[in-house]
This record gives C-alpha cells, sequence and structure tokens, in this order.
C-alpha cells in the first residue's frame, strides 16, 4: 500500500493544470512504469485513440486501441478495447469482449468485482487530493480519486475518478499505468491527433515583438469553472542585429511588470545568439528544425526519463499562434515558439500565454498594460538613471521611515545605502554611488517601519552606464 502512495501523489499534483475540470482526462498520453523498494523506473509509454460508440449487451460502449512503446517513432504493440462507465460501473473489455476490470465505484465498503480478469473482493480507499488541511476532514465527492484494491494484494489496484469518467491508474502488482494529466499532455496529446509540425526558422524584422503574459490557474470548486489571477508580464522587443566575438547575436529590449507586488522592470537588454544550426538565450539551445510529435524514454545519468515533445495551436484575444510543448521527468513545462526566439517555462498553477504579437509589422492580440497599485505598499520602479545614481520609486499607504541598501551579489558588500522619510502615496529616492559597475546587477533591500507596522521589499536592478 505504501508503495503507491508516490504514484497517486504524483497524479494528484497534475490535477490542476487542466483547461477546464472536464478535460482533466483529455490527455491521451500515459506512462508504464515500476515502483519497487521507494524506487520508481520508467519501463515503457501508451497512447491512447478513441475510435467509435457500439453497443454491447444493451449498454454504450467506447471503442479505443492502446499503442504500447518506448519510442513512438518505432515498433508499437497495439491492442483494442472497450470501456463504459454507465450506472456508475466501470467496465473494460479486451478485443474478445471478455470482462478485464468490472466494478461499482458508487460503492464505498466492500465488494466482489473483477480486476485484471480476475473477480475477487475488493476494498476502496479515497485519495485526498486537496492542498488544505486537516486531512481527517475529507468529504468523498465524486471530484475525489477512488483506489480500488485487491483485499489479498493491495498493490494490485484501479484508480478512478468518477466525474472525469477516468481510469487514472491501474496496477497488476508489477506495473503500473498512469495518465499524464495537464494542460501540456493535453497539448501533445492534440499534435499527435492532428500530426502539427512547425519550424523554429523564425523571420521576423526590427521592432517586432511579442508579450509574454503569466497568470495563475485554479478552479472553483461549485462551478468547475476555471479562475484566474494576473501575476506578470514579460514584454520582448527586438532593435537590431550585433556582432558579438565574432557570432552574430539579436538585440531585444525586454522590460516587465508584476501584478502581485506592483514593480515595474525597467527596460533592459537581451542578446540571443544566432548559428547555423540554432539559437542560445541564456544557456538555453534551440536547434532550428521542423519540430513533430516525439514520445520516448530516453536513457541519462539519472537513469531512464520521459522525453514528451508536440505542436499546437493556442488562441488568445482573438490571437491564434503556435507553440512547441516539451515535458520531461522534471516538474516544469517547456515551451517554444516557432515565430519567436523566446522559449520559456511554466511551473505549478502558473500558466504562460502570448497576449500580443507584432510579426512583420502585423499586430495581433492585444497587449496588457501595468497597473498602479495604492491599497498596499510595493516598488513602482527601480531605474537607473546615471553612471552614480540609481532611483527607487515606491508607493507608501502610510507615512514610515525608510531604509535602502544596494548590494553586490558577487562580493555581498553595500555599494549605496539611504534613510530617508516615506510620504502616503508616491516617494522618489536617489541613491548615489561611485562603485557602480555598468551592466552589471544589484540587489536592491528595502526596509520600513512606522507607528502601525514594518516590512521589508527585496528586489534587483541592472545599471546602464
Amino acid at each position: 500500500m505504501k508503495q503507491t502512495l508516490t504514484i497517486l501523489l504524483l497524479l494528484i499534483s497534475c490535477l490542476t493544470f487542466g483547461q477546464s475540470r472536464n478535460e482533466l482526462a483529455n490527455s491521451k498520453i500515459y506512462v508504464r512504469a515500476t515502483y519497487f523498494d521507494k524506487k520508481n523506473e520508467y519501463i515503457g509509454l501508451q497512447t491512447r485513440t478513441d475510435l467509435t460508440d457500439t453497443i454491447i449487451d444493451n449498454v454504450k460502449y467506447r471503442k479505443f486501441q492502446t499503442s504500447d512503446f518506448t519510442d513512438y517513432s518505432n515498433k508499437q504493440e497495439t491492442k483494442t478495447f472497450y470501456e463504459t462507465f454507465t450506472n456508475d460501473v466501470y467496465c473494460l473489455l479486451d478485443n474478445s469482449k471478455k470482462v478485464v476490470h468490472k466494478i461499482n465505484f458508487q460503492i464505498d465498503k466492500e465488494q466482489v468485482a473483477t480486476i485484471f480478469g480476475k473477480q475477487t473482493n475488493i476494498l476502496l480507499e479515497f485519495i485526498d487530493a486537496r492542498n488544505s488541511y486537516p486531512r481527517d476532514s475529507l468529504v468523498p465527492t465524486r471530484k475525489t480519486p477512488r483506489k480500488y484494491y485487491q483485499k489479498d494484494n493491495s498493490e494490485i489496484y484501479l484508480v478512478i475518478i468518477p466525474d472525469l469518467q477516468s481510469l487514472v491508474i491501474f496496477s497488476n502488482g508489477q506495473f503500473y499505468t498512469k495518465q499524464l494529466m495537464g494542460d501540456n499532455y493535453n497539448d501533445i496529446s492534440n499534435g499527435l491527433k492532428n500530426n502539427y509540425t512547425a519550424s523554429t526558422r523564425f523571420d521576423i524584422q526590427k521592432d517586432d515583438e511579442i508579450q509574454l503574459f503569466y497568470r495563475r490557474k485554479w478552479y472553483n470548486d461549485t462551478t468547475n469553472v476555471a479562475e484566474y489571477q494576473d501575476k506578470q508580464f514579460k514584454n520582448f522587443k527586438y532593435l537590431n542585429d550585433t556582432i558579438i566575438n565574432n557570432v552574430k547575436a539579436l538585440k531585444f529590449e525586454v522590460e516587465g511588470y508584476n501584478y502581485l507586488s506592483g514593480s515595474y522592470d525597467s527596460p533592459q537588454e537581451l542578446l540571443v545568439t544566432v548559428t547555423d544550426s540554432g539559437y542560445y538565450v541564456g544557456y538555453q539551445f534551440v536547434l532550428f528544425q521542423d519540430y513533430k510529435t516525439e514520445l520516448k524514454i530516453v536513457e541519462t545519468e539519472k537513469g531512464k526519463e520521459l522525453s514528451l515533445q508536440g505542436v499546437t495551436f493556442d488562441t488568445i484575444n482573438g490571437n491564434t499562434y503556435p507553440k512547441i510543448v516539451q515535458a520531461k521527468s522534471d516538474p516544469y513545462r517547456y515551451y517554444i515558439l516557432p515565430f519567436f526566439p523566446m522559449p520559456f517555462v511554466e511551473f505549478g498553477n502558473v500558466q504562460g500565454i502570448i497576449t500580443y504579437t507584432k510579426i512583420k509589422g502585423i499586430e495581433k492580440g492585444k497587449k496588457r498594460e501595468r497597473v498602479y497599485i495604492t491599497d498596499k505598499n510595493n516598488i513602482s520602479d527601480l531605474i537607473s538613471k546615471t553612471k552614480t545614481e540609481i532611483e527607487i520609486i515606491m508607493y507608501f499607504v502610510n507615512e514610515a521611515e525608510v531604509e535602502i541598501e544596494i548590494q553586490d551579489y558577487e562580493t555581498d558588500k553595500i555599494v549605496g545605502s539611504l534613510k530617508a522619510k516615506a510620504k502616503k502615496g508616491l516617494n522618489s529616492y536617489i541613491v548615489r554611488s561611485d562603485n557602480f559597475e555598468k551592466d552589471k546587477q544589484y540587489s536592491v533591500q528595502i526596509n520600513y517601519k512606522n507607528k502601525e507596522n514594518s516590512g521589508s521589499f527585496s528586489n534587483s536592478v541592472t545599471t546602464k552606464y
């Protein structure tokens, strides 16, 4: 029983990523693995293709086909099944119409059911997918994952989520198969179904730009509708070409805004180096090639890991754009834009979308703008004004005493400081130093206190001069 806990938690951690709750089970990609002695090892992948509905013994079944493989481009083993969730009974038949699984997922006590072709006594365990505590307060609903396991062998089990009508994990005691659930797996499934491809050989001109917008996403427990909270945006504008160490580079201007803190990131320069085979953004290298669906288990120094990729399209504010989606064994979600050299990453319940594009001078979508927070203390702007001056603009709800320190990240040395008073509203402070170095990033630490409370802010600024 304990050996399956990690597997179940891996499933539960993915349940916040779907576009809507009903689409959480839309992924057609499954991983097959073993889990013994607290060690998880991938042994293969599986895809599912839904075919047609058919009537068997007056019950409607969905006919589907599975393909098992370690590399989608190579040999696959295919099987055909029939599945139904009619009348709260999950039933899976093989190609000969013989029962593989048959269980009443509405019964919350011991029952006699069929699992892996064997009729046996089955027990139930509700899986608590909540982030809240206390855990002993769980009141199961049709959203609660239900683990039905063989009474005499708890490592033989099925996990069903009733409201999604999905068998999300099943284990025969030797290996388990788990549905990979999340926006990225839905996207890869969509690319697989439609055979989408995309080339990363972008074509942009001066002043072309994109806006990458991040938002938090969760589901309303009552309506099951996705709700969002604006987090931040980054604007990337292409300025011109340059040469760095005899290598071509594209120069971009990057600015951003954080809706949660109210902090504005002043425009900074970003260089993207370009070679004949691809381009670098920081340490990330993106190949110039035609991207398509790739699903495989790869050998690494850490062992066998997932390497999944697909191409899909997203539509935001009327702007439809392609994106290359990649998933690995880590918790991050990776994206490459075929039309603009700026890959990005998602993590947790934060979703990245392209709200605005200007490519070859043609604008699509709607650019989000910064707002000014006035209901709490916040940093509005950090500006490298001159060779010896950095300006800090802050909003305070009440009067306060303020201390500002600017520190060198490399040496931890304080290179500039200031003590001042803050009035209610916007305040501007100039911190002077003869030790600022051009194109260097410094940490900015701000402490404040008044009669009511005290607090602090941490941020960074990059000098221009």
